[in-house]
């Protein structure tokens, strides 16, 4: 899994310096693809089905499709909703890329720091 995780990293670092369009869809749902993990290891540490999630959280399967597919940045109130209904922690931190975020633990920022070309972007979940 090591192996392929490296190589997997390698051709998105890759096609990220290749094709800026890429770079910049890539860094823009940052946020959505961590949401997106976060509900599916607390799905899978639950046993939980998709419909079954969508009852804990009060919407639609087809939603928690959209959300778990990690092509659509969250609303705001979906990641009240999720943190509110499921007793997780989400946490957003967006500051000047000049700067290292200074509300976010290390943990968090090594996790998931994604560096835009002006801002540096911080999504974390305690799943």
């Amino acid at each position: 899994m090591a192996a392929a995780q490296r190589k997997f990293d390698a051709l998105l670092a890759a096609e990220q310096v290749a094709d800026p369009s890429f770079r910049a869809e890539w860094q823009r749902l940052a946020p959505a693809r961590e949401f997106a993990a976060a509900l599916l290891r607390y799905r899978a540490e639950y046993k939980l089905s998709q419909r079954a999630l969508a009852k804990k959280l009060g919407v639609s399967q087809p939603r928690v499709v959209k959300l778990e597919s990690g092509d659509h940045n969250p609303e705001v109130d979906s990641i009240i909703n999720a943190v509110r209904r499921l007793g997780i922690e989400f946490v957003l931190d967006v500051a000047p890329a000049s700067r290292k975020p200074a509300l976010v633990t290390a943990r968090a920022q090594k996790h998931g720091a994604i560096a835009h070309d002006d801002v540096s972007v911080v999504a974390a979940s305690s799943m």
